[in-house]
């Protein structure tokens, strides 16, 4: 057996680590997004003392906000397998809600009347969801596209390794072992391809507002992208069986 055909196994199975290390890790979903208004209780006073409140109150959670989308932004920029397509989109959702919550600002800081004012904070939550619905589903994008790309980066791999099997000079037992780990990761690959697919275009257009009812749809897809990791990872187990057989 050619040495480079250990080495090249075990850079296979190093690729895949590495992709996966890489993909975004996915947040917990958030359970509830509390109105600002609400926050520390009602606000109280003469008309413009509850103003004030209720713009202060405003003004850090559009703060909070914003500094998720910039977060949100920078994770979109730094991932290296995210597809064009799927980063333009990202970006232009991420600066238009930026963009919206400072004109949303500029409007509550000018309402006049409380009852305006309250409404037009509750909009910070409703118009917007930047934790319940932006920020699972940006990184649920990535996830999905990193994973879309290890995937096709092993199947590109799955030649060679074949390859390394039928040639080696491994003992019987030993071959058929390192088979039998092949076999299974390519049934893992499979799986893992068909648990991604489609991700990306699932959730990337969902809107604040169909929130809550397309709040299963990202459910399901972060099950799915779980999945798919799942099934990288057996068949990254897979490939180091197939290179200690081959070597041991």
């Amino acid at each position: 057996m050619k040495l480079h055909h250990p080495l090249r196994i075990g850079l296979a199975a190093f690729a895949v680590s590495a992709a996966l290390a890489a993909a975004t890790v996915l947040p917990a979903m958030a359970a509830d997004s509390p109105s600002p208004s609400a926050s520390s209780g009602a606000c109280s006073g003469s008309v413009a003392a509850r103003l004030a409140c209720i713009d202060q109150r405003a003004s850090q959670a559009v703060s909070a906000r914003e500094t998720a989308l910039q977060k949100m932004t920078s994770d979109v920029n730094s991932s290296a397998d995210i597809t064009s397509s799927d980063k333009a989109t990202l970006l232009g959702q991420l600066s238009a809600d930026e963009s919206g919550l400072q004109t949303l600002l500029a409007t509550i800081d000018a309402d006049t009347t409380v009852s305006k004012a309250l409404a037009d904070t509750e909009t910070i939550v409703t118009g917007y969801r930047v934790f319940l619905l932006e920020q699972p589903k940006v990184h649920l994008v990535i996830a999905a596209d990193t994973e879309s790309t290890i995937e096709a980066n092993l199947q590109s791999k799955l030649p060679t390794i074949q390859t390394a099997i039928n040639n080696s000079n491994a003992s019987a037992a030993k071959k058929a072992a390192a088979q039998t780990a092949f076999n299974d990761c390519t049934t893992q690959l499979a799986a893992a391809q068909s648990a991604s697919s489609g991700i990306d275009s699932d959730v990337i257009n969902l809107l604040p507002s169909g929130y809550p009812g397309n709040q299963p749809t990202l459910v399901t897809a972060r099950n799915s992208v779980q999945t798919a990791r799942s099934d990288l990872e057996k068949c990254k187990t897979d490939i180091e069986t197939i290179r200690t057989d081959l070597t041991s």
